[in-house]
């Protein structure tokens, strides 16, 4: 007789089978596999962590405060407060040009206490449909409505926001808030929000002035603006945007996030966010690591690595698309980049590259590259749309121009054996 266990068990095999039938099942890699490879996989872009340079200046920071304790005991709306955190706080609101900011243990957790307890009811969220799912998540928990708008399209969010506009009283008569929420660097295709055509979007289109935006700047934390600050610093938009999310898993290379807001929304994350209420606050050792990455940023050292990573984003793409056979590839729809046409423009790029294959291919190019001994990974539905499927390869400061030539050669070689012959492009231009 089958136990609750083992119907249970059967169900989720097939899922997962199923899963692996399209190349879909998420396989976590282990120490063996991963050790000894060329990283192009990680978010460590700043290379803090594969460097060892975060390491030391961890170190120093326990050294600075021997007596540390293990665990903060408490919630943050007991006594899980403590003075280690009120002074990260302190500190990364004033890297950031913000009135206040809330500790996380991650940027997951943190978008999950905005989205569920900030947009009150009678409130609506306008979201780039391409935002994290945290972002989804925690609109889910919420109490206000969503509604998405296209990717990165100024006139789908204009439309979206006089739409509103037409269909709620309150709304028009400014006396509800539309949130806007979006990302800074999205993490699938790599690309830019232009902030500023946001901004201009929402003033024109809500002249009551009832509405709020929102940033994740998970993949921009620590790359862009003045010492690693940001898309909003770097231009000067911190006073246009009332939420701002920073992560510190990413170029930081350690663990956390901020939300940067005033003191009334701080109050109200901690009062209403359940997973603030009922979560254990964050740990001095993480907070440690955190600011042991902040202090990098702001070095001479800090300063290298952000330089050294664009020239690096740089090389990778004026490299691979100026391949021989690159225009072959992409007219075969054997392989393409979104971001072909936009990396070499703007004051800054993107570490993200995502090469997309035909459907149901990126697994069999990831697996190539790894065989090779250079990490990467593939990404395919649902963390992408259907028929999109890419190698996501991160480029990262410490990176050699021999290992991006290395893996450049390997990725067109394996385009090279699914396309045949070399075919003149103006030969292809006519099929």
């Amino acid at each position: 007789m089958s136990t609750g266990k083992d119907i249970l068990c059967q169900k989720l095999q097939v899922l997962l089978d199923r899963r692996r039938r399209e190349g879909r099942l998420y396989e976590p890699a282990s120490t063996d596999e991963f050790e000894g490879t060329v990283d192009f996989g990680s978010n460590d872009t700043l290379s803090l962590s594969s460097s060892g340079i975060l390491t030391q200046a961890f170190l120093h920071q326990l050294e600075r405060h021997p007596h540390f304790c293990v665990g903060s005991t408490a919630p943050r709306a007991f006594e899980g407060t403590k003075q280690y955190l009120v002074d990260i706080e302190r500190d990364m609101s004033h890297f950031h040009g913000a009135e206040a900011g809330l500790f996380f243990p991650s940027g997951y957790e943190a978008n999950m206490a905005i989205w569920s307890s900030i947009p009150q009811p009678g409130d609506f969220v306008v979201f780039d449909e391409l935002v994290h799912s945290s972002i989804r998540e925690g609109m889910r928990l919420g109490r206000a409505k969503y509604i998405p708008f296209r990717h990165n399209d100024c006139r789908s969010l204009r439309q979206c926001l006089e739409d509103l506009q037409n269909q709620s009283t309150e709304v028009a008569e400014g006396k509800q808030v539309v949130f806007i929420a979006l990302e800074s660097i999205y993490s699938m295709d790599g690309d830019v929000s232009p902030v500023h055509d946001f901004v201009k979007v929402a003033y024109d289109a809500l002249p009551r002035g009832n509405y709020v935006l929102s940033i994740d700047e998970a993949h921009s934390n620590g790359i862009i603006g003045p010492n690693g600050s940001g898309v909003v610093c770097e231009y000067g938009l911190e006073s246009e945007f009332a939420i701002r999310l920073h992560t510190c898993g990413k170029a930081l290379a350690s663990a956390g996030a901020v939300v940067l807001c005033n003191e009334t929304i701080k109050q109200g994350i901690i009062n209403y966010a359940r997973n603030v209420i009922f979560t254990t606050a964050p740990t001095f050792v993480t907070v440690a690591a955190v600011r042991a990455g902040y202090e990098i940023l702001t070095s001479d050292e800090g300063q290298k690595r952000r330089g050294r990573l664009q020239q690096n984003i740089g090389y990778f793409y004026w490299t691979l698309t100026r391949h021989p056979r690159w225009e072959e590839m992409k007219q075969r729809g054997i392989l393409y980049l979104p971001t072909e046409r936009i990396w070499d423009t703007g004051p800054f790029k993107s570490p993200i590259v995502p090469v997309i294959t035909k459907a149901g291919q990126a697994g069999n190019l990831c697996k190539s590259l790894r065989r090779a001994r250079f990490w990467v990974n593939s990404v395919e539905f649902p963390s992408v749309p259907k028929g999109t499927g890419r190698v996501r390869l991160m480029i990262h400061a410490d990176n050699t121009q021999e290992e991006m030539d290395g893996v450049i050669h390997l990725i067109m070689k394996w385009a090279a054996d699914r396309a045949g012959p070399a075919q003149p492009v103006e030969l292809m231009a006519k099929m």
